[in-house]
């Protein structure tokens, strides 16, 4: 029951544009979580008291925001608290802990449901984005950099299969993150579409693991497991969603995380590179842990872990979706581009105010030419109402001068 009020919640939360409202919804959205750890019996200090204080600098924020008004160019010490909320609920280092937590001691299926959506990303778009300055969002992009790559590295030394995924998520989101704080189309286009793409891909995984869980009990990385004579389906498509989650070609996420790094590489020329570092690390993480769990000795068990037709149905869909998105991009491509252009042109009047403008002259997105329409059909309207200028008529061209030259022919 929790887990269906989570999603509704979820899904109200997607859909919601206005500001108070969708605070409203971010707060309610961290209550189902909650009452299922108390309903398990589990510690709940670590997660209430993060969701707490994202609830709490959230209405702070927004309310100090508000309070200068919408269309103006606001301080840190004003944005601060905005900031801290959307990091907490992003789990950005050092506000990652409740994650690992709810992970650990939720229903696995809860916890995949309420990371994957990455709410706090959509808080980012929708809060902050129009608002902060360049400056702001570069600021918040370094330190998701510096998530990505600490995640990715913990994701290699991880021998828990739920603590190696969220850590794998973790620096996703980062990514994520990096993409949309990054203030340019390309990286935030490609942020778009790594956004929807870690969101198929590692639900599959997650879904994968949870196959696992669900015959073997918490997946142990300690030591080889030796799975895949016994499902080998389901071995095949643990590593399809894990290569597709880091970006591999041929996978939905390949051309987005080429954009992404394109992007981030030359809006952070220092610090940029490490979206590489980190890609890299996940991709090897992946491996690893496919090599953990699928390979060894083989496992002898009188039970059966093949997939059932409702499990392979999800995952077999997934994989498709995946390699279809792959194999023709530009669908996908097109509509998270026409998406960039409308964010980063919400916050045109901030970019303008730091004398920065990420949009070229003849990008314009459809509001913006139904304006200049409007514009040109004035301007043709008061030049029509203008008196015309005199004509000469066929009088005063025959009226020969006085030479007697005009009119001759």
């Amino acid at each position: 029951a929790w887990t269906l009020l989570l999603e509704a919640i979820l899904l109200a939360t997607f859909s919601c544009h206005d500001p108070q409202a969708l605070i409203v919804l971010l707060g309610l959205g961290a209550i189902p979580p909650y009452l299922e750890l108390r309903g398990r019996g589990k510690p709940t200090g670590t997660y209430f008291a993060h969701m707490l204080l994202f609830v709490v600098m959230l209405v702070l924020g927004w309310t100090s925001v508000t309070a200068e008004g919408l269309r103006h160019t606001h301080s840190l010490f004003v944005l601060i608290p905005l900031l801290i909320a959307i990091l907490i609920r992003s789990g950005v280092a050092p506000f990652h802990c409740w994650m690992i937590d709810l992970c650990e001691r939720a229903t696995f299926g809860t916890a995949i449901l309420n990371l994957l959506p990455i709410t706090g990303a959509y808080a980012a778009v929708r809060l902050l984005l129009p608002i902060a300055p360049l400056w702001v969002m570069r600021s918040m992009g370094t330190i998701s950099l510096f998530t990505a790559v600490y995640a990715a590295g913990m994701a290699l030394i991880q021998t828990e299969g739920r603590r190696f995924f969220c850590y794998l998520f973790l620096s996703h989101s980062a990514m994520v993150l990096v993409g949309l704080e990054a203030i340019d189309k390309v990286a935030l286009t490609g942020g778009l579409c790594v956004w929807l793409s870690i969101g198929l891909s590692l639900g599959g995984f997650g879904l994968c693991l949870r196959a696992i869980e669900a015959r073997r009990g918490r997946v142990s990385m300690s030591e080889y497991q030796g799975l895949y004579e016994q499902t080998p389906l389901l071995a095949n498509i643990y590593l399809l969603m894990g290569l597709a989650s880091v970006g591999f070609p041929g996978t939905f996420g390949f051309v987005g995380m080429e954009m992404l790094v394109d992007g981030v590489v030359e809006e952070f020329p220092y610090t940029g590179a490490m979206i590489l570092i980190a890609s890299a690390f996940n991709g090897i993480a992946v491996i690893r842990s496919y090599f953990l769990i699928f390979t060894g000795v083989p496992l002898r068990s009188e039970m059966t872990l093949y997939l059932r037709i409702r499990e392979r149905f999800v995952v077999v869909a997934l994989a498709i979706i995946i390699l279809g998105g792959g194999f023709i991009p530009q669908p996908g491509i097109a509509f998270q581009h026409a998406a960039a252009l409308h964010l980063l042109e919400d916050r045109s009047w901030v970019d303008k105010a730091d004398g920065f403008s990420p949009l070229d002259e003849d990008e314009h997105t459809e509001g913006d030419a139904h304006e200049a329409g409007e514009a040109h059909e004035e301007e043709t309207a008061e030049e029509m109402s203008e008196e015309p200028p005199e004509m000469e008529t066929s009088a005063d061209y025959l009226e020969l001068p006085a030479d007697g030259n005009k009119g001759r022919d």
